[in-house]
């Protein structure tokens, strides 16, 4: 009988793809020292996690390993809710009109904390409506180049921006993502003007940019990684200020030629902003736990990924330190969503 109250299903809904990750019922034996009594006051019920993206990217990856883990942690039912739409700001609404009670979290990334500073009619604000749980992975990105590009370098890259102005144009998935913030950023750090192209989503704009119709993009390092090793595209640099684990011979965008350049995209959980505060730091020690685990260290080994520890505070500071600073870089590239 207990084998069974602790066996997995999984279930879906029509309108919107769910997924539910059944690791631990609450007739289960506690994990990781917990006990009956604790998992009785909280959780009770399962508990929504909203991602705001499809599955299969990189919000939804990282949901589902650490849903899964955290699901294990607390003894019970986490629904992955994916709600796709905006860049996320579907999921962003749902999430901060939901009741504060510790049983719906959302997938906050660095590009949905920044989405007020560019669409005037968000319905709800980012930082003000969500308290943080914890951050859970940070991510660099690689600059890459067309082969018919006449740059085998940073600096060679920027001498050939300045000498053709706007001729050189840059490829990413869509409006105020990590892929055309890296690129304003870069913009903005060498003096170039080199002309932003818009993709819907990672497929298309990496298809045409390995088939020669963009020149240039700044996306996550391991996606690319075969596209790099077959010579249908050349790898430049690394947007963070430490190298890549899979492509450690590529120097930092800051060491090759723009000093002080940096951008890292994260992923973390939020929840509603009146949501109790002993609730957020049992949620906040189970995912610190689970981000340790043997199998996630690993997974984000395999991914570039860094987990970086923080309490609710430090992430809250971090995440108002993030739109701070592209309040600043908005004033001087205005980015509009069309």
């Amino acid at each position: 009988m207990a084998s069974n109250a602790c066996s997995r299903r999984t279930s879906s809904a029509a309108a919107h793809v769910t997924s539910v990750i059944t690791i631990a019922m609450a007739a289960c034996q506690p994990a990781f020292g917990q006990t009956r009594a604790d998992l009785r006051e909280y959780p009770v019920k399962p508990i929504r996690f909203v991602v705001g993206f499809p599955p299969g990217g990189g919000n939804d990856t990282i949901a589902r390993m650490v849903g899964q883990k955290l699901s294990e942690r607390l003894g019970q039912t986490i629904v992955i809710d994916n709600r796709a739409g905006a860049g996320g700001v579907v999921a962003g609404e749902l999430a901060a009109h939901a009741p504060p009670d510790g049983y719906t979290m959302l997938m906050m990334s660095s590009s949905l904390t920044i989405q007020r500073l560019i669409r005037k009619d968000l319905r709800y604000d980012p930082i003000r409506d969500f308290i943080g749980v914890a951050r859970l992975a940070a991510y660099r990105s690689v600059l890459v180049a067309h082969p018919s590009v006449a740059a085998t370098s940073v600096r060679e890259l920027i001498a050939l921006a300045k000498a053709k102005p706007g001729a050189l144009n840059f490829a990413s998935s869509g409006y105020a993502v990590g892929s055309h913030l890296a690129g304003e950023l870069f913009k903005i750090a060498a003096h170039v003007d080199i002309t932003h192209v818009p993709y819907k989503g990672t497929a298309p704009a990496s298809s045409d940019l390995i088939s020669g119709r963009v020149q240039l993009m700044f996306a996550p390092v391991v996606p690319l990684l075969p596209h790099v090793q077959s010579g249908r595209l050349r790898a430049l640099a690394v947007t963070s200020s430490s190298h890549s684990r899979v492509m450690p011979e590529l120097p930092t965008i800051s060491e090759a030629g723009v000093p002080g350049y940096e951008f890292v995209g994260w992923y973390g959980i939020v929840v509603p902003v009146r949501t109790p505060r002993h609730l957020i730091e049992q949620l906040n020690a189970g995912v610190l736990e689970v981000m340790q685990s043997r199998d996630i260290t690993a997974r984000l080994d395999v991914e570039d990924m860094e987990f970086e520890r923080a309490t609710p505070d430090a992430f809250n500071a971090m995440r108002a330190a993030e739109v701070a600073k592209w309040e600043k870089i908005f004033r001087q590239v205005p980015v509009n969503v069309e």
